[in-house]
């Protein structure tokens, strides 16, 4: 296949990177393993919140652990309860911090519930006929904000019989309660990020695509009230095979034997949970006017490998998720639609990071140090990194990039990774240096301009 030959050329500089000498990238190590949550929640329509109760299984890193923090935002706390007991426990600027009598030890399994209601106004939306979670899973169930740990996740969702419920992993039961209400029990016995817990509840009609790969379908509401029908979201649906087909050949392993599910939901939405994703009303009718805005379907989709898989170990690294999927979607549109397809979405990715430059607002793509979730500069996560990713696969040439691209996300499968990770996967596969490469673009400040 041909590519389009780029020059690129610096046109702005804030810092000199310090080229040759390669990063080390901080991780903070966690001194608790969150092993499994098992939560229990009804959701209330009408007053928009939910009652629930939690219970988490943990292991200590460190030897005699005292306490541990949650976050407590949005949430009123009603009891906290360890090995069967009533336990004391402080809410501190929007924190749980329980507190043990005793120490508890190093490699030992333990157990903890807590019970409260919540009211969160973001991490979830309620619609008159449907409700989901999105992305922020502390402010909806008692967890942190840890972006790289990981747990498997039991969700048992009581609801009103006639509503159809998405949640992780796969569907156990669904039993009647004899009171007009259900008991929907979802489990997920792979760890996954806990920022990818999640469910939808609603009125959904469920259409089945056509994959021989694996199971796919699409939850939406009613014609009524999202102007969908099935044949229409056929149409817009119909290159999910595909793309499930060259994801799975960049990443090198298969999607989960549970399938996918996308959730249709109202107005304009693009999230990914694992195992299901929600897109928005609006950008499906998008897709149905221009085939080629089909990005939110693919990106969603991307994040099983990218994002849910393999994981950023913090924030300083969130490019790994976004940066990386972001160029995937223009990988695959050059697949569907050739290379001015492609051309076209680094394209856009190139004007977002012009308008930061103008704006001031410029960072390295990754960071070396800690960074907390608000301090992202998003513009430089997803964009400049896509346009790092191009601009890797240019240097080292089509058979070799995608080589290394397969070999690094097999390697990490299932864990956490920094920037480090990514660049020695890179450099072991290709038997190539990228230190000056990843000094300059990555960890520097320096803006490439693509002429294409």
């Amino acid at each position: 296949m041909k590519f389009i030959h780029l020059s690129i050329l610096c046109f702005f500089i804030l810092t000199i990177p310090n080229i040759g000498h390669a990063k080390v990238d901080e991780v903070k190590v966690s001194e608790v393993d969150y092993v499994h949550y098992r939560a229990e929640i009804e959701p209330n329509f009408e007053s928009k919140y939910l009652s629930a109760a939690v219970t988490i299984k943990f292991v200590p890193v460190i030897q005699n652990l005292r306490q541990l923090k949650f976050s407590s935002k949005y949430k009123q706390v009603k009891s906290v309860r360890f090995g069967g007991k009533a336990i004391n426990y402080d809410l501190i600027n929007e924190q749980l911090i329980v507190q043990f009598e005793d120490n508890l030890k190093s490699g030992k399994a333990y157990s903890l519930k807590v019970e409260y209601t919540a009211a969160p106004e973001r991490g979830m939306k309620f619609y008159e006929d449907h409700l989901f979670t999105v992305y922020h899973t502390k402010n909806w169930l008692i967890s942190h904000g840890d972006i790289s740990d990981k747990a498997t996740f039991e969700l048992l969702l009581e609801h009103e019989t006639g509503l159809e419920s998405v949640g992780n992993g796969q569907l156990i039961s669904r039993y009647e309660t004899g009171q007009k209400t259900t008991i929907s029990h979802w489990k997920q016995d792979i760890p996954i990020p806990i920022y990818t817990f999640g469910f939808a509840l609603g009125f959904f009609e469920t259409l089945l695509l056509d994959s021989s790969r694996t199971d796919i379908s699409v939850l939406y509401r009613r014609a009524e009230k999202s102007d969908l029908t099935s044949p229409l979201l056929k149409l817009a649906f119909k290159d999910v095979a595909d793309m499930l087909s060259f994801f799975e050949s960049k990443a090198g392993f298969s999607l989960n034997e549970h399938g996918y599910r996308y959730v249709v939901v109202d107005g304009y939405m693009a999230q990914e949970a694992s195992g299901f994703s929600l897109v928005g009303e609006k950008f499906v009718h998008t897709v149905l006017k221009n085939k080629n805005e089909n990005w939110f379907i693919a990106h969603e989709l991307a994040h099983e490998w990218w994002g849910n898989s393999v994981t950023s170990s913090n924030f300083s690294h969130f490019w790994l998720n976004e940066g990386l999927v972001v160029f995937l979607v223009a990988a695959y549109k050059q697949h569907l639609f050739g290379d001015t397809a492609y051309k076209n979405e680094i394209s856009v990715a190139v004007k977002r990071v012009e308008i930061a430059v103008n704006e001031n607002r410029i960072a390295p793509v990754a960071l070396s140090k800690v960074i907390r979730e608000q301090e992202i500069n998003h513009t430089m996560a997803y964009s400049k990194g896509a346009i790092i990713f191009y601009m890797l696969r240019e240097k080292l040439g089509e058979e070799l990039f995608w080589k290394a691209l397969k070999e690094y996300t097999v390697k990490h499968k299932d864990g956490s990774v920094t920037t480090q990770d990514l660049k020695s996967s890179f450099e072991k596969t290709t038997a190539t240096s990228l230190t000056s490469f990843f000094d300059k673009w990555v960890y520097g400040e320096e803006i490439p301009k693509l002429k294409m």
